[in-house]
């Protein structure tokens, strides 16, 4: 009695064992039907023309790739065909990168911005974050150069005053800040990307001219970040 009661953990053991070498023969089986289903859809693209058309299988469901769009019906048509194909679909076509922006680029970039600014300062009127005409043309043709660069370059909008005798540093940083957001919504307003631009406030921290009372020192300067 004790030798068949000991004999009983085999059951459940052999049952496990069964189990296993079925789910083996079913992935076998599938392996092969998948395989023996690309290899034909293969040579059916081959045939319909589309020698460089991909296609792979998940059981007898197939998905067509590197097929251009005047083509794709005809692929589908060539693999819908095949006896043992339950459904053919185009794979979503793989979204292009966009070139990264090197090093060198960013320089250049950084370069072409210094010199447009150095010719044609973005400039304000005195005590305002209104731009002055000469400031609005230098704004569109730094849009020129920005909407060039890759879409995950950044840029810094840094605003700045003019020293006054006296003045309130902190009256001077929101000013400067309200310029670099007038020039940050400009650029947004012409397509770049809000993410993109960082308006930054410096204050009269940072003057241009000798006596830092010019219209160089009222100016928003483009940092390629």
């Amino acid at each position: 009695m004790s030798g068949g009661g000991g004999r009983l953990w085999l059951i459940p053991l052999a049952l496990v064992v069964t189990g296993a070498l079925a789910l083996a023969a079913t992935w076998s089986t599938a392996g092969r039907i998948e395989s023996d289903l690309a290899a034909r859809a293969r040579a059916a693209l081959g045939e319909a023309g589309l020698p460089a058309a991909g296609v792979t299988f998940d059981g007898r469901d197939a998905r067509i790739g590197d097929v251009p769009p005047e083509q794709a019906q005809r692929a589908l048509d060539a693999v819908r065909e095949l006896d043992g194909v339950r459904t053919a679909e185009l794979a979503e076509p793989a979204a292009e990168r966009e070139p990264e922006f090197s090093g060198d680029e960013r320089q250049r970039l950084q370069a072409d911005l210094d010199r447009l600014l150095a010719a044609q300062p973005i400039t304000f009127r005195p005590d305002t974050a209104e731009l002055t005409p000469q400031g609005e043309r230098a704004v569109s043709q730094v849009v020129d150069l920005v909407e060039k660069a890759p879409t995950d370059t950044t840029f810094e909008i840094g605003g700045h005053v003019a020293p006054v005798p006296g003045g309130d540093p902190r009256t001077a940083e929101e000013l400067s800040r309200q310029r670099a957001e007038a020039v940050a919504d400009r650029l947004v307003a012409a397509g770049i990307a809000r993410e993109r631009v960082h308006p930054v406030g410096y204050g009269d921290t940072r003057p241009r001219s000798d006596g830092g009372a010019s219209e160089l020192d009222r100016r928003v300067e483009i940092t390629v970040r």
